[in-house]
């Protein structure tokens, strides 16, 4: 099966190839810029990013949006979490006080438009902001996340390592395990 993945992010191709590379399909990257919209909640994000790529394609396609929800900033940014870190980078972590908690969740939504209906599959992992960006692999707000479980930051990690815990990793198995249960 053809599987159509839009994005503009080289990050976001480089992982899903990997994720996807014992999945049932022919993964092709589709470069489309889609205007997202904003919101701080992802499901309601990837729902209308995947019915723009589907419009755009006429064809089955996946798009992904990911977030970063602060558990003292009341689950923000959220949603919006690209556009933060476009803005004011690593100057999140000066967001929280010393005495404020740092925990947070990374999460991931793909949203996959098969012509009828779109499916969402989601990924989460829990961790904490760490106090400055620590780490050279530079994919959004990777600097500044710390899963539960390792003391490093994912940008420290790099890719593939940081896969053991990422969300979107939960998030295309997710999908992955669909396609296998669904092909035919």
């Amino acid at each position: 099966m053809k599987l159509y993945f839009v994005t503009m992010n080289p990050f976001k191709e480089q992982e899903v190839t990997q994720y996807l590379q014992d999945a049932p399909v022919d993964l092709q990257v589709f470069k489309y810029p889609i205007q997202e919209i904003l919101n701080l909640n992802l499901e309601v994000i990837a729902r209308d990013k995947a019915l723009k790529a589907y419009a755009r394609l006429g064809r089955p396609c996946a798009v992904e949006h990911g977030g970063l929800s602060i558990e003292a900033l009341q689950g923000l940014p959220g949603g919006l979490s690209k556009v933060v870190w476009d803005s004011v980078a690593d100057k999140v972590c000066n967001f929280l006080d010393a005495n404020e908690s740092r925990a947070a969740s990374a999460q991931t939504v793909i949203g996959y438009c098969d012509g009828k209906r779109v499916h969402l599959f989601k990924g989460e992992t829990k961790g904490t902001i760490s106090e400055c960006s620590r780490g050279d692999y530079a994919f959004q707000w990777d600097p500044i996340f710390i899963p539960n479980g390792d003391t490093r930051t994912y940008a420290e990690m790099g890719f593939p390592e940081k896969a053991r815990y990422s969300q979107a990793a939960k998030a295309w198995g997710e999908f992955a395990a669909y396609l296998r249960a669904n092909q035919g």
